[in-house]
């Protein structure tokens, strides 16, 4: 098996799902003989080096390349100068602005690209407009991974060739959730905890939880909602805590560092989203031995097998979730064994170096072929040929 030499390319406003699971591929794909290094877009306009950190500390080779804006040329060819300067086989991207300019800097230096497809979320029109740029450009990809079945159908929707897609699950570093002491700040003594870990986004349906929290805690008095993450929509979460009362048992407890002891301070561990890929949050917490209730959207209820291994609720049904809740904190037992049978399932199908195994095996296919940007380059210099004897 030859080494490979693999940029990853993403742009990052934070630490998130994809970002989790592109340090868990790199950390991973050493021992399968893949050299990654890591190329994080800096946006001068919206600066954010949380994940440039993350990657250092994790010793992986990581760089960054400035963009001034939505279409910066010079960042384009900063990442053709990282292709030439390290020798790199194959382009990886993650995300619709890593999609376009690493597609274009793999193009023009005739190397073949692909891409990891997480999910598309809604919301401005601009954002609607990226999204249709990415899909479109996604179609002249050698090869594209999908986190969930759901992500490969949405593909085939779009246009994509069925060949040139591959269903690849999201991995974690299963034994670091194994031995976790409860971080103190989260975990306060004779509370019962209910976290989420999520990005503060109205997408992730905090609306619903705090509905359901709001009725729980006439019952339940000493019950906390720890809530883990940043995000665009904080201030709107801050003003619905307020609104139903809640502030002395919701804390909004910002970005964490530490994950595992984040998941060992919780009791429960609820998702109640209305739009997911294959959420790394629920795989960590299932990793943790932690009860999960989750909604039923994405590719969950693959993971989440109703009344085995966690709970499912439909998306924004507060009085489902509150009921879900209320009865796993009623049964200390069957939280226990919930959350065993989750620890189990992961060990068994989630693991990172199953992944990474799976983004080799695809690497091998597409280095196997010609590249898709190479075919596309030399038929647009033929096509310039053309032209002039025309």
């Amino acid at each position: 098996m030859r080494h490979v030499k693999v940029l990853q390319l993403i742009s990052s406003g934070g630490y998130y799902g994809a970002e989790n699971m592109l340090l868990n591929l790199c950390a991973s794909q050493e021992q399968s003989g893949c050299q990654n290094s890591l190329l994080i877009f800096y946006n001068v306009h919206v600066p954010n080096v949380e994940f440039y950190e993350r990657a250092r500390r994790r010793g992986i080779s990581v760089r960054m390349v400035h963009c001034n804006g939505r279409a910066d040329w010079r960042a384009v060819r900063q990442i053709e100068e990282y292709i030439q300067e390290d020798g790199v086989d194959l382009v990886h991207t993650h995300g619709y602005k890593a999609d376009l300019y690493g597609y274009l800097a793999a193009w023009r230096c005739n190397k073949p690209v692909v891409a990891t497809c997480h999910n598309w979320v809604g919301g401005t029109a601009a954002l609607g407009i990226y999204n249709h740029l990415d899909r479109m450009v996604l179609k002249k990809f050698d090869a594209l991974a999908a986190v969930s079945n759901a992500v490969a159908h949405r593909l085939l929707a779009f246009g994509v060739p069925t060949e040139k897609i591959k269903t690849i699950a999201n991995g974690i570093d299963v034994p670091a959730f194994e031995r976790a002491e409860p971080l103190p700040l989260l975990k306060a003594e004779g509370s019962t905890v209910v976290g989420v870990v999520a990005r503060l986004d109205l997408q992730k349906g905090f609306e619903y939880l705090l509905q359901a929290a709001r009725e729980l805690w006439e019952t339940f008095h000493g019950l906390k909602i720890i809530i883990v993450g940043e995000g665009p929509d904080r201030n709107a979460i801050e003003e619905m805590i307020q609104q139903f009362g809640l502030r002395s048992s919701v804390i909004l407890a910002g970005q964490q560092s530490n994950m595992p002891e984040v998941y060992a301070a919780m009791d429960i561990f609820v998702l109640p989203s209305l739009n997911e890929g294959l959420p790394m949050t629920v795989l960590e917490a299932m990793a943790a031995s932690k009860p999960v209730i989750a909604t039923r959207v994405g590719a969950i209820p693959t993971v989440i097998k109703d009344g085995e291994n966690g709970l499912l609720v439909a998306p924004k049904d507060s009085e489902g979730l509150r009921n879900a809740i209320a009865s796993l904190l009623a049964d200390p037992e069957r939280r226990r064994r919930l959350g065993d049978q989750a620890h189990a399932w992961v060990s068994q199908n989630y693991t990172s170096e199953a992944m990474a195994l799976k983004y080799r095996e695809m690497y091998e296919e597409v280095l196997g072929k010609p590249a898709a940007s190479a075919i596309s380059a030399r038929q647009m210099d033929h096509s310039k040929v053309d032209a002039r004897g025309a």
